[in-house]
């Protein structure tokens, strides 16, 4: 086998310093007057932590400690923040509140201007989860003042966005919770009013014991020999027989609505506690703040990046050109 050998590849370049060298800097500094016209970039970054979504009124009303309000997020609500600053919810309200069609310069109407604005920000905003299960949001801008404002509002549109959804959620718990508890409530008034009626027919009002009471006094009637007195029990107790069982019927009926009734007022209002609760759904650990120094584009790695891929290029070009020349004298 043949000794790698780097002397001949050393002595070809050494033969084309001059080309490559000038190759080299031509095409850095043709690069760095392209990178001149090149707008300059800033950054700005918001960092936030996503609670938990669970009802403040199971981690404070309930007896049980299942349930801990001051817990931060998961890794699902992470997610849920994620989607929601990506959704075109939020940038939809970003290029509204900022005028942004202006700002980018764009000239379009309708579906066309929606869809270049949205195009616009997301290739100027980053969002990704950090180790931490927080998430950080970056956003780039001609305007530091810009890229800052934008970054703050789609942090808080996220706070909107998610309270909106619980409200909504809530609002339609509390709707149904409502609507039960106002039909237990006029069965009871339904109830009430038919036990009224029917005690005050009969003039029984406790049947309970009532009959036992009635078997003794009569006892003690037959004994004394008032018939008249006999009469009237007896009258007394047909009638406990009649209606003391509907009585006791609607009794325990109304027993159990009110009970119903109270269990539906407690879930009704754990239900508006939750729904009317103003908890944070995010904590902004750092704001973003106006940056004064450019981050973007890095000139420098461009213009070395763009001189190097330049001179490898010249360099191919010289040996393919050796390659066919020598093929020639052959």
């Amino acid at each position: 086998m043949d000794e790698f050998n780097l002397k001949p590849t050393f002595e070809f370049i050494k033969r084309n310093f001059k080309v490559l060298a000038v190759t080299f800097v031509i095409a850095a500094v043709v690069t760095a007057g392209i990178t001149l016209l090149l707008p300059n970039y800033y950054k700005a970054q918001v960092v936030l932590l996503p609670s938990d979504t669970n009802s403040i009124s199971k981690g404070v009303l309930s007896n049980m400690d299942n349930v801990d309000p001051m817990n931060f997020g998961s890794s699902s609500d992470c997610e849920y923040v994620l989607d929601i600053i990506n959704s075109g919810r939020v940038v939809g309200a970003a290029c509204n509140k900022f005028n942004l069609a202006e700002h980018y310069g764009i000239k379009a109407t309708g579906r066309e201007l929606d869809e270049k604005m949205g195009r616009k920000l997301y290739n100027n905003i980053k969002v990704k989860r950090t180790d931490n299960l927080g998430v950080k949001i970056t956003v780039w801008d001609t305007d530091p003042e810009m890229a800052s404002n934008l970054a703050n509002f789609i942090a808080s549109e996220v706070s909107v966005v998610r309270s909106e959804a619980k409200k909504v959620k809530y609002d339609s718990i509390c709707t149904v919770v409502e609507r039960s508890r106002n039909r237990i409530s006029k069965e009871i008034d339904l109830l009430t009013d038919s036990l009224a009626k029917l005690s005050k027919e009969y003039k029984i009002f406790y049947p309970d014991g009532m009959g036992e009471r009635f078997s003794q006094e009569l006892a003690k009637q037959v004994a004394a020999g008032n018939t008249a007195a006999v009469a009237r029990l007896e009258a007394k107790m047909i009638a406990l027989e009649e209606a003391g069982g509907k009585i006791t019927n609607l009794r325990e009926q109304l027993y159990n609505n009110r009970k119903y009734l109270s269990q539906w007022n407690e879930f009704l209002e754990k239900a508006m506690v939750d729904r009317e609760a103003q908890i944070p759904v995010e904590f902004v650990i750092q704001a973003a703040s106006p940056s004064y120094s450019k981050d973007k584009p890095k000139r420098s790695i461009i213009v070395l990046v763009s001189a190097v891929c330049c001179t490898l290029l010249a360099l191919f070009v010289l040996v393919v050109r050796e390659k066919t020349e020598g093929n020639k004298v052959c």
